[in-house]
C-alpha cells in the first residue's frame, strides 16, 4: 500500500485534537476530518463537541474532559496514502456503477478459464494451475473457482459494455489484459493465503532442512489486482474481500480503477519517452562536443606539425647556405666538388619535403579534409 504511517501515542494525539480545530489537525497529517475522528474513537479519544472553538474564540476558558484510561495499546498508527496527481485524481472521481454478476457463464474467456481449471491440478498452496497451458490471471482454490469465475464473468462483460477490450492470446505464457485507451492492463484474480512459519515435527527436525519454512492455509477471501501500476504513482491496485465489503461489490470501482491505471500507464510512458529524448539529445550534444574538441586538437597538432616541419626546413636551408658558402671558399678537386654538391642537392630536395609551403594545397588539403587520408575519421567542422 503506498502512503507513510504516522505513529504517536494516545496522549499526544488527545492533546493535538485539544489543541486546534480538527481541520486543522487533519490537515497536519494530511487525513480528512472524518477520518481523525473515527482514529480517535478507535483509540477512545474524546474529541471537542461541536461549537466549542466558537466559545474558545469568544473568550471562554473550558477545560477538556480527561483522557479516559486504557487498557489496550497505548500507541495510535495512522495510514496516510498518498494523494493522485490531479490528472489522475480527475480520472478517480468518476462515480462508480454497479456490476450485476450473472449466475452462468456466458463471456468466451471466462468459459475457456473454466475449461482450463475444472481438470486443473493442485500446487503446493492447494492453490488450481492448468495441466496444460496457463491461466495466470485466475489463481484460486477449487472451493472458490465458482464463485471467481463468476465474478471475472460478469468483469469481462461489463468491460466489453464499455467499449473495453479483454485480450487473452492463446500462447503459453500470455497474460490477461485490457485494453483501455490505447493501453495494455493486465489484471488478475487471487485468492488471499494466510501464511504462518513452520514449526518443526519431531520427525522433521533431525532434517530440517527439508521441511518446508511456512505453513499455508486458504483464507477464501478472493483479491481482484492490477498487476502492472507505475512505481510511485499512488494508485490503487487492488479491491479485495473484508470485514465489510465483498469483491462481488467492487467490480465498478476496480473499472474505474483500470482506467486511472491505464492513465497513469500512459502518463509514465510519455514521460519515459520524453526522458529518453531528451538524454538522446544530451548524448548527442555531448558527443559533438567532444566531436568538436577532439577536431579543435586534431586540427592544432596539425598546424603544430606544420611549424615544425616549416621552421625544421628553413634551418635546413640555412644549413645549405651555409655549406655552398663554405665549400665556395674553399679550393677543391673536381671529385670534391661533385661530392658536396650532392649533398646540397639532396639537402635542398629535403628542406622542400618538410616545409608544407611547398606543397600547400596538399597540407590545406590535409587540414580541412582528413577523411580524404584518413577514411575512418569523421569529417572536422
Amino acid at each position: 500500500m503506498n502512503g507513510t504511517r504516522i505513529r504517536l501515542t494516545r496522549e499526544e494525539l488527545y492533546k493535538k485534537v485539544w489543541a486546534a480545530p480538527m481541520k486543522t489537525t487533519a490537515q497536519e497529517f494530511k487525513l480528512s476530518t472524518s477520518t481523525l475522528a473515527n482514529v480517535c474513537r478507535k483509540h477512545n479519544i474524546p474529541l471537542p463537541p461541536v461549537g466549542h472553538w466558537m466559545k474558545v474564540e469568544l473568550g471562554h476558558k473550558i477545560t477538556p474532559p480527561p483522557l479516559p484510561e486504557s487498557s489496550g495499546n497505548q500507541q495510535v498508527e495512522m495510514h496516510v496514502r498518498e494523494r493522485l496527481s490531479p490528472e489522475l485524481a480527475a480520472v478517480a472521481a468518476e462515480f462508480p456503477a454497479q456490476v450485476p454478476i450473472p449466475p452462468e457463464l456466458s463471456h468466451a474467456l471466462a468459459l475457456r478459464t473454466e475449461k482450463l481449471l475444472a481438470s486443473g491440478k493442485e500446487n503446493d498452496r492447494k492453490l488450481l494451475v492448468p495441466k496444460t497451458g496457463a491461466a495466470a490471471h485466475l489463481l484460486v482454490s477449487r472451493e472458490q473457482l465458482p464463485r471467481a469465475l463468476r465474478i471475472m464473468n460478469a468483469l469481462f462483460l461489463a468491460l466489453e459494455g464499455r467499449g473495453y477490450m479483454v485480450s487473452w492470446p492463446k500462447k503459453e505464457e500470455d497474460r490477461l489484459t485490457v485494453i483501455v485507451e490505447g493501453e495494455s492492463v493486465p489484471v488478475s484474480m487471487q485468492e488471499v493465503i494466510d501464511g504462518k512459519p513452520h514449526v518443526l515435527t519431531p520427525a522433521e527436525e533431525k532434517h530440517s532442512w527439508r521441511a518446508p519454512k511456512w505453513d499455508y492455509t486458504l483464507s477464501g477471501r478472493l483479491r481482484l489486482s492490477i498487476d502492472t501500476v507505475p512505481y510511485n504513482s499512488h494508485i490503487r491496485a487492488t479491491w479485495a474481500d473484508g470485514r465489510v465489503q465483498i469483491v462481488e461489490n467492487c467490480i465498478g470501482d476496480f473499472i474505474v480503477g483500470l482506467k486511472v491505471a491505464a492513465a497513469a500507464i500512459k502518463k509514465d510512458r510519455l514521460e519515459r519517452e520524453e526522458w529518453n529524448r531528451r538524454w538522446e539529445e544530451e548524448r548527442k550534444k555531448k558527443e559533438e562536443q567532444q566531436r568538436r574538441a577532439e577536431e579543435h586538437q586534431r586540427r592544432a597538432e596539425f598546424i603544430g606539425g606544420l611549424i615544425k616541419n616549416w621552421q625544421e626546413a628553413n634551418r635546413v636551408r640555412t644549413f645549405v647556405r651555409a655549406l655552398t658558402e663554405a665549400a665556395s671558399q674553399k679550393e677543391l678537386p673536381d671529385d670534391k666538388k661533385h661530392e658536396i654538391q650532392q649533398v646540397l642537392d639532396w639537402t635542398t630536395k629535403y628542406a622542400d619535403s618538410l616545409d608544407p609551403l611547398t606543397g600547400l594545397p596538399d597540407s590545406v588539403e590535409e587540414f580541412v579534409h582528413p577523411e580524404l587520408k584518413y577514411p575512418w575519421l569523421k569529417r572536422g567542422a
